[in-house]
């Protein structure tokens, strides 16, 4: 286990009092009219750095981060078979270093029920100009144990995926596509992980589409079970027909869906559910083009899944046009967009907003991340509700392991509620939970926790729980629709009425109600 020395310890002391919620509830608030932090927010660039490059990031049901490198864009790592792997502890800035079995650098990943996270595909081979060939996808698939923090093979998939999808599914299962195979091609194969049999099904138990669904296609879970394909994607130009679909596994049917702006460049833009889920809307920002290398887009994208025919609208336009931009759900249901590029991995954007789905307007600008989050950069929600940004990888091959800490402006406005008790972790769908707060709430959500990659992390999601108080004690009541909520580990929030939320406690979402 790495630990910083002695230049280390007032930032690890200012962490520790940052994850506890007692001194969370002593903290004096910051007056809103001394400088900017509660009109903007406010980064921190830690004084310590990965040691590894920073390509996924899965928060784990511990509260630590899992930070995957594998060989991390590095030929002379893979050459090596140098593969890398640490787990990263916010609340002690401790890094432990897993051993790491196979080259899992562009692969995909996703929380399964019982909070282990399953890792699949990554790079057998990279680009050989002389044999004209690009990345080669690994069939090769891995579960990470965050009690011994350490990986398992499972059985492989049919074929090889480069830059695949992972979607979990309503029943704990989880949803595969796209990516390059072995040979460099284009995958066409459904990929299907049986989470009770804990194996990936053999080609002849998945329904086939035999269609190509491009690179990290942004699939998300809708209410009624299909995926909903919003059209965010890398490299190159988006799918044929309108660039963005729904796909009904059991059915194998794929219907387009209307109105995405400029389809072919909305490369690496980012894809949302935006909160509650229960609203069915996805937004979709940004986006650019690293075959044509044109200037990223400011566009963005709206379109409700629970209309007769689903299409997109035209959304804000962003502060500014960018590519690779990290999007994350917070607690008080606003959305922060932040980092970016204009170009192939060249020219940052220092910008940050934050979306308000209950107006459709972006506000801002927020404070801006000292450190540039171009391509291989991602940013994601911890417990305390602060933000964590990772990686920055531009064309100079160069990687950035520098890592940067967001407090949104509701870390600013005032004492935060407390979840002070819960009669038990372990909820169930259509459930009543009672929990115990120490003042009035306005509302309570479930969160699933990040795994994210690539400006795609499609199983991102933000649950409203209805409340009834009796006093302190909170009667919430869970969702009976496991595709509202796939079965798992979450965070659970309580937000008081000047969107201030709590340190989250964990809950585990899984089984029917009898």
């Amino acid at each position: 286990m790495r630990r910083r020395p002695l230049a280390y310890l007032a930032g690890l002391l200012a962490a520790a009092l940052l994850y506890s919620p007692l001194a969370v509830l002593r903290a004096a608030p910051d007056p809103c009219g001394v400088g900017t932090p509660c009109t903007q927010g406010r980064w921190t660039v830690l004084d310590y750095e990965s040691p590894v490059r920073a390509i996924h990031a899965v928060l784990l049901r511990t509260g630590k981060v899992l930070l995957i490198a594998g060989s991390g864009n590095d030929p002379a790592a893979f050459k090596a078979g140098s593969f890398k792997s640490t787990v990263y502890d916010p609340g002690t800035g401790s890094f432990h270093d897993v051993p790491t079995p196979a080259d899992l650098f562009c692969g995909g990943h996703t929380q399964l029920p019982d909070g282990r996270i399953l890792v699949l595909g990554g790079t057998i081979g990279y680009p050989d100009n002389v044999q004209d060939i690009t990345y080669q996808g690994s069939k090769a698939s891995y579960v990470f144990d965050p009690a011994t923090e350490a990986y398992q093979r499972t059985n492989d998939m049919t074929e090889g995926h480069w830059y695949p999808s992972a979607t979990s599914l309503g029943n704990g299962d989880v949803l595969t596509l796209g990516g390059l195979n072995e040979k460099a091609s284009g995958s066409v194969a459904v990929e299907y992980f049986a989470q009770a049999q804990g194996k990936w099904l053999a080609a002849g138990e998945i329904k086939q589409t035999w269609k190509f669904w491009g690179l990290y296609p942004s699939m998300i879970l809708t209410q009624d079970g299909r995926l909903f394909y919003t059209g965010s994607h890398v490299f190159g130009n988006g799918l044929p027909g309108t660039g963005a679909s729904l796909y009904d596994y059991p059915s194998g049917t794929v219907t387009d869906v209307p109105g995405l702006q400029d389809k072919d460049n909305r490369d690496q833009s980012m894809s949302v559910l935006l909160p509650p889920a229960q609203d069915q809307r996805v937004l979709v920002m940004g986006g650019g083009n690293i075959i044509t290398n044109v200037a990223a887009k400011r566009y963005t994208d709206l379109i409700d899944l629970k209309a007769k025919a689903p299409q997109y609208a035209p959304g804000p336009e962003l502060h500014a046009g960018k590519m690779y931009l990290s999007a994350v759900i917070l607690p008080d249901g606003t959305v922060l967009e932040t980092g970016g590029a204009v170009h192939n991995r060249a020219d940052p954007v220092a910008e940050a907003s934050v979306f308000d789905p209950k107006t459709n307007q972006f506000s801002g600008p927020m404070a801006v991340d000292p450190v540039a989050r171009g391509y291989h950069s991602s940013a994601f929600l911890l417990p305390d509700g602060r933000v964590m940004a990772v990686g920055n990888n531009p064309g100079d091959g160069s990687f950035d392991r520098r890592m940067s800490l967001y407090e949104p402006t509701y870390l600013f406005k005032g004492p935060r509620p407390v979840i002070a008790g819960l009669a038990s972790p372990e909820w169930t769908y259509g459930s009543t939970q009672r929990i115990t707060v120490d003042r009035a709430v306005a509302k309570a959500v479930l969160i699933r926790p990040a795994a994210v990659t690539h400006s795609t992390d499609p199983n991102q999601r933000s649950v409203d729980l209805p409340i009834t108080a009796h006093g302190n004690e909170l009667d919430l009541v869970v969702t009976a629709n496991p595709n509202m909520a796939p079965p798992g580990w979450y965070l659970l929030f309580t937000v008081d009425g000047a969107g201030i939320p709590s340190v989250a406690r964990w809950v585990h979402l899984t089984g029917l109600r009898s």
